[in-house]
């Protein structure tokens, strides 16, 4: 199963991405994007993996691969 976590994370997808760019410009949103791409292994791939093996299915991450990114 294809899985598209990591691609807001990466292109600034959410509101609180454009906040940080209107509050501090480019570094404040490049800050914000890192700790976003910090704690994503933490935050949702356990839970999303969780989930996703409770319906027998094995989750894929494109956006996340080293090769992707």
């Amino acid at each position: 199963l294809l899985v598209g976590i990591g691609a807001d994370e990466q292109m600034a997808g959410y509101a609180r991405h454009r906040s940080s760019y209107l509050k501090g410009g480019y570094t404040q949103l490049e800050s914000e994007l890192t700790m976003d791409m910090n704690r994503l292994w933490k935050r949702n791939l356990g839970r999303d993996d969780r989930i996703i093996s409770n319906h027998a299915k094995e989750a894929r991450f494109p956006y996340l691969d080293e090769e992707v990114v």
